[in-house]
């Protein structure tokens, strides 16, 4: 069997997995170094106080182009700014030299040169009282007219200034409005007095270790390194949040459909394995029974769609208020499970798996994992899972961009100058030679470690 784990069949083996547990700003670490945590297990925490984003079109207003937009910042990502504060100064731009003046406090969070926008995220001081604003009065109303003049409802966000009230129409004379006099939500309508309550939003992030392992080291004030022994496959694409679950496989091969008949009851809570495609049957009814998660091959575009009521875009996945986390093994269309994906998880089958549909289909790419802990194992390790591992010729590679996405090759050749690819950059690149025998030169940002 060798001097790491692995299965009794030859199907799996285990590598020594890393995550880092990281919250979104700094709050307080629950954790020390040295504990053993389970996936709920709580890592770290904070009370956010979110703000409200003001997205600014400063590229407009500057009268330049958006990829000029970051030379002409004098503030940067991260910097606190004030109100009438200048945060961009264009030289020469369609109007001539023009600044631009920060519209609240709060810090810069986004300046897109694709864009040419700037988001800033207002700050809000501490135990803030909500404010309460007499609408009634002010439109001339009575107190259970109000929701009908209101344009913004309860729950939704408004900024300070914003108009979130209105009685006429906008080109009548005696036209009355009411603008919020914070940034806030609106929490509460009260049609018996006429007053509509702006409150600022507060809200508890946690951020639980998702797997089975040892704090390996706490990162002061964010979170912690957790490690453990155990097995990561990873998809092509996924969607849903992260999850846990037994793993149930349904199918007897590889390429085998994954369809409505193959669920029932014994999947709820559970990971169930599919072969080849699953069908927008299949993923209504995993939902019904409450399955947590459905690993298969491929899936159309439309069924996820439709069946998950879901929209794809073009960033990041994994964030949808979905009760199912989809992971799909070879992407979109109709197409087998690789054989030793398929075999990994057959003889993982019972076992817990942490699952995470998060995808991101470009540089810093993030791909959706399936993670089988073994926490008890004290042996000899296979390998190491890193997230930064260096690139090296005779490395097997999935491309991860178009038009070569999800193809599988190996590295042949790592040019030590970044060199010229088709659109036109000039990039760090490695020459790859496909499964099929072509050769490929693609940005080193375009491949991951398969």
């Amino acid at each position: 069997m060798g001097s790491s784990l692995v299965s009794s069949d030859g199907k799996y083996k285990l590598t020594l997995i890393r995550k880092t547990r990281k919250l979104p700003l700094p709050g307080e670490v629950l954790v020390k170094e040295g504990d053993r945590v389970k996936p709920d297990t709580p890592i770290a925490r904070i009370t956010l106080k979110p703000g409200i984003p003001w997205v600014v079109p400063a590229a407009r207003l500057l009268g330049i182009e958006p990829e000029d937009l970051p030379d002409a910042m004098l503030k940067q990502v991260g910097d606190h700014v004030k109100t009438k504060e200048v945060i961009a100064r264009a030289k020469a731009g369609l109007y001539g030299r023009k600044e631009l003046e920060s519209p609240t406090d709060g810090i810069i969070e986004d300046i897109s040169s694709k864009s040419g926008r700037i988001v800033i995220r207002e700050e809000f001081g501490k135990e803030e009282p909500p404010v309460s604003v007499d609408v009634a009065f002010e439109l001339g109303c009575r107190p259970k007219d109000v929701p009908k003049y209101l344009l913004r409802g309860v729950g939704q966000e408004v900024k300070r200034g914003q108009i979130f009230a209105k009685k006429g129409e906008t080109s009548a004379f005696f036209t009355k409005t009411v603008r919020a006099p914070i940034s806030g939500i609106i929490a509460d309508v009260d049609e018996k007095t006429g007053y509509v309550t702006i409150a600022r939003p507060f809200k508890e992030v946690v951020v639980n270790a998702y797997i089975d392992g040892v704090v390996k080291e706490v990162l002061p004030r964010r979170g912690a390194v957790i490690e453990t022994p155990g097995v990561r496959l990873t998809g092509i694409f996924g969607v849903g949040r992260e999850a846990h679950g037994e793993i149930k496989v349904v199918v007897d091969s590889p390429d085998e459909v994954l369809t409505e008949d193959k669920i029932d009851d014994s999947c709820a809570g559970k990971v169930v394995v599919g072969g080849s495609l699953v069908t927008n049957e299949a993923l209504q009814k995993a939902l019904q029974v409450g399955v947590r998660g459905v690993v298969a091959a491929t899936a159309s575009y439309l069924n996820i769609v439709k069946s998950l009521g879901v929209k794809l875009g073009v960033g990041i996945t994994g964030q949808e208020e979905i009760d199912l986390t989809l992971i799909l093994i070879e992407g979109f269309g109709h197409l087998t499970m690789r054989t030793s994906v398929f075999e990994a998880l057959k003889a993982l089958e019972g076992k817990w798996a942490s699952i995470n549909g998060a995808t991101q289909i470009r540089a810093g790419a993030i791909r959706p994992e399936i993670i089988v802990t073994f926490p008890e194992y004290e042996g000899e390790l296979a390998g190491e899972e890193l997230a930064d591992e260096d690139l090296q010729v005779g490395q097997r590679v999935r491309v991860i961009n178009e038009p070569y996405f999800g193809m599988l090759g190996e590295i042949i050749e790592i040019p030590r100058e970044p060199q010229v690819v088709q659109t036109e950059a000039k990039v760090p690149v490695v020459r790859v030679r496909l499964e099929g025998g072509e050769e490929i030169l693609v940005p080193r940002a375009n491949v991951e470690i398969f």
